[in-house]
């Protein structure tokens, strides 16, 4: 099962061709870092086109919710229910206990970024009656397989950037004030260089806080088929700071056995230089 971010509801059609069965939105404040926010009146149409073209719609739902929060959360957790969304990827304890009192954890994907690293880890999530783990990014091949061996139902992320820090703090808008520069613009991409590595990290500031990620996307092209092997059965593309063409691509390159010979990151960069340009 292939998942994946999306940019635009117009890519439905093309990413079913290339092998998508799921795609993942955002809604406005419970979301983050990701890469197209969809309003309450809209939700329908993007659940209704899902099913029209058998394709899965899941929801980014990752805020980590203080108390205040909480009220308005339930609310979007009503909605959910009631067009019936196939999964919600969630972090925060308080979405499952939710959940639980709507009978709706079977829509859950337990998502917290780099906190599930054992079986044990999952199949407690799993006891809960969640659909769905999904494992720290940071693992090795060897510890995705041994975790594999004693737990089922695990998502792991195969191509895509994804968050090696989160801090609700502005830090890039705190540090632009130190330094007397201009007022930061929500979303947009900057590259973090540390003192003694050439690598640069992208970073950015929304309304949550502030995400740094991995110098380099995962590519998991070579260990598709020792991962499936192992059982994995949920395979998750995440397109920020990329676009639905470059989801094609990747899954026509697992589709065909094709490995894509071009870096994520020198992708990236030559679309961008291209969409300036008007190509």
């Amino acid at each position: 099962m292939y998942i994946s971010t999306i940019h635009s509801l117009e890519s439905l059609e093309k990413l079913k061709e290339a092998g998508i069965d799921a795609v993942i939105i955002g809604v406005q404040y419970y979301s983050i870092r990701h890469c197209i926010e969809v309003d309450k009146t809209n939700l329908q149409v993007w659940k209704d086109k899902c099913k029209e073209l058998n394709i899965k719609l899941y929801v980014n739902f990752l805020r980590m919710c203080s108390e205040k929060e909480i009220e308005k959360a339930k609310e979007w957790m009503q909605i959910f229910k009631d067009i019936n969304i196939d999964g919600i990827y969630y972090a925060d304890e308080g979405i499952l206990y939710i959940a639980q009192e709507m009978n709706i954890q079977n829509k859950l994907i337990y998502q917290p970024e780099t906190l599930v690293t054992s079986s044990m880890d999952v199949n407690f999530y799993l006891e809960q009656g969640i659909q769905a783990v999904s494992l720290a990014h940071e693992m090795s091949l060897d510890e995705i397989m041994m975790i594999a061996q004693a737990a089922d139902h695990l998502e792991v992320l195969v191509n895509g950037y994804f968050s090696i820090m989160y801090s609700r703090r502005p830090l890039i808008s705190n540090y632009l004030d130190a330094i007397n520069s201009n007022s930061i613009k929500e979303n947009k991409r900057y590259d973090l260089i540390e003192k003694t590595r050439d690598e640069r990290m992208p970073i950015y500031e929304d309304h949550a806080g502030t995400h740094i990620f991995s110098a380099n996307p995962i590519s998991s092209f070579e260990q598709m088929d020792s991962l499936k092997e192992a059982g994995i059965k949920r395979f998750r593309i995440d397109s920020i700071f990329f676009d639905d063409v470059y989801t094609i691509q990747v899954l026509n390159a697992y589709k065909t056995k094709t490995n894509l010979n071009i870096g994520c990151d020198r992708w990236y960069h030559e679309t961008t230089i291209k969409k300036k340009e008007g190509q």
